[in-house]
C-alpha cells in the first residue's frame, strides 16, 4: 500500500502555513495534524521545495514541525441530492445535528461548462416577485446580483425569492454572514433547499471554500436534470475572503486592495452557472454596494459578469416600499430572449416610466407642470404604479402580474 506524501510545518505567515510536502500540486488537498487539532487545508502557493497552505480553520495550536500530508478527502463531499434538506460546512460535514449526508464523496470542484455544450436562457423563471416578473424578467439559467446598500432589505428580497420561485431545487451559500442570520436560515431549510454556511468568524480559506461547495452543489442538481436556484449572499465578502488569502501569500494589491486572484475566483464561480443539457442554475447574488458603486471593483467586476442588476435603493426602503426596488437602474438583459412579445413591450413602458417620474420628481414637487403628455399619464397612474411594484409576503402567480403589468401598459401608453 503507497501512503500519502508527508512533510511537516516549517513556519506560519499570517493566515497561512508553510511546509515541506513533497510532490505538491496547485489545488491539493492537505491535512496538518498537530498535538491538539487536525486542520485541512489546500495547497496555495509553490516557492520552490515549499507549500504555502491555506488552512480551512485557526491555526491557533499548530507548531513547528507538525505534521502535514496530502489528503484528497478534505476537498470531497457527498454532492447531489443527498444534501437537500440539509445545512453544512464548507467541509460538507452538517449544521443541523443530523447523521453526515450519505452517498459517495467526490471532490467539489468548480467545472464551468464548455462554450459548445452551454445552450441560452428560453424561458422565464417566475420568481413570484412582481416588481422583478413584470418589468425585469429573469431568464432560467441567467446570472444575476442584487445590489444596494446595508439596511435597503437584500435578505427580505432574497427570502422573497426564494419562497417563490418555480424551481425544483434551492442551493443557499451564506458566506460570511451574521451568526444569528445563519441560525435562523439553517432553522428554516426545507425538503428542497441544501444550505452551506460559513459565518464571518471563519478562516478566509473557509469562507472561499463554503462558496465554491455550494456552486459545485448546485451543478450536481443541475446534471440530474434539474432547476436549480443558487442564492448567493454574498459576493462582496467572497471577494473579500479571497483578498485576505492573496494579501497574505503575497500578491500585489491593486484597486481597493484587491488582488487579482480576487477577480479571477468571481469569474470561475459565476461562470460555473447557468443552463446547460437538461437542467439549469439560475444565480441570485448579493453585492454590497455602499457609496458610490462605479467606485467599487467589485461591483464593477460583478456588473461585467452578470446577466442582470436588480439594484434596491436606500430612497424607496426608507419610505417603506418593498420591495425597494429601483426599476429604473435595475436591467435584465434575458428578458428580450425570455419574454413573449406583449410582455416586453409592457415591461418596457413600465420602465420608461418610472425612468420619467424618478427624471422629474424635483420639478412635480415644486409644482412645476410639464408639457409632455407621457409625463402627464405617468404622474396620473404613478400611484397605481406604486401599488403594483409594492407586495406583501404572499408570492405574485405569474398570470396575476401579467395581467397587471399589461393593464398598467394601456393606462400609459
Amino acid at each position: 500500500m503507497i501512503g500519502r506524501p508527508n512533510g511537516r510545518v516549517l513556519a506560519t505567515r499570517g493566515l497561512l502555513i508553510e511546509a515541506e510536502l513533497p510532490f505538491a500540486r496547485i489545488g491539493d488537498g492537505v491535512r496538518v495534524c498537530a498535538r491538539d487539532l487536525t486542520v485541512g487545508g489546500r495547497v496555495a502557493a509553490l516557492h520552490g521545495s515549499r507549500v504555502v497552505v491555506s488552512p480551512f480553520g485557526a491555526v491557533d495550536g499548530v507548531a513547528t514541525g507538525d505534521r502535514i500530508e496530502s489528503d484528497p478527502a478534505v476537498l470531497a463531499a457527498a454532492l447531489g441530492t443527498p444534501l437537500l434538506g440539509r445545512a453544512v460546512d464548507a467541509a460538507g460535514a452538517p449544521l443541523d445535528g443530523l447523521p453526515a449526508p450519505p452517498g459517495r464523496r467526490r471532490r467539489a470542484a468548480l467545472v464551468a461548462q464548455p462554450v459548445g455544450r452551454r445552450r441560452p436562457c428560453r424561458e422565464v423563471l417566475w420568481t413570484g416577485v412582481r416588481a422583478i416578473d413584470g418589468p425585469l424578467a429573469l431568464g432560467r439559467g441567467a446570472r444575476v446580483g442584487l445590489f444596494g446598500a446595508a439596511g435597503v432589505g437584500k435578505s427580505t428580497v432574497l427570502d422573497a425569492i426564494v419562497r417563490g420561485a418555480a424551481v425544483d431545487a434551492v442551493v443557499l451559500a451564506l458566506v460570511g454572514e451574521r451568526g444569528r442570520e445563519a441560525e435562523r436560515r439553517c432553522a428554516a431549510v426545507d425538503a428542497r433547499t441544501s444550505i452551506v454556511c460559513a459565518t464571518s468568524d471563519r478562516a478566509p480559506a473557509e469562507r472561499v471554500r463554503a462558496a465554491e461547495l455550494a456552486f459545485a452543489q448546485a451543478a450536481a442538481l443541475r446534471d440530474r436534470g434539474l432547476d436549480v436556484l443558487l442564492v448567493v449572499d454574498s459576493l462582496a465578502r467572497i471577494a473579500a475572503a479571497a483578498r485576505e488569502l492573496g494579501l497574505a501569500a503575497g500578491e500585489p494589491a491593486g484597486r481597493a486592495g484587491y488582488p487579482p486572484s480576487a477577480f479571477a475566483l468571481l469569474a470561475r464561480l459565476l461562470e460555473t452557472a447557468g443552463p446547460s443539457g437538461d437542467g439549469s442554475v439560475t444565480l441570485v447574488a448579493t453585492v454590497l454596494s455602499d457609496g458610490s458603486e462605479q467606485h467599487d471593483p467589485v461591483c464593477e467586476a460583478a456588473r461585467a459578469m452578470l446577466d442582470g442588476h436588480l439594484v434596491l435603493s436606500e430612497r424607496l426602503a426608507q419610505a417603506g416600499r418593498f420591495p425597494a426596488l429601483d426599476v429604473a437602474r435595475s436591467v435584465s438583459r434575458t428578458l428580450a430572449e425570455v419574454a413573449g412579445a406583449e410582455h416586453a413591450a409592457a415591461a418596457a413602458v413600465l420602465r420608461a416610466a418610472t425612468a420619467a417620474l424618478e427624471d422629474s420628481r424635483d420639478a412635480l414637487s415644486l409644482g412645476i407642470a410639464s408639457a409632455d403628455p407621457f409625463l402627464a399619464r405617468c404622474v396620473a397612474a404613478e400611484a397605481a404604479i406604486e401599488r403594483f411594484l409594492r407586495q406583501g409576503p404572499a408570492p405574485s402567480a405569474s398570470g396575476e402580474t401579467l395581467t397587471e403589468l399589461r393593464r398598467l401598459a394601456d393606462i400609459l401608453t
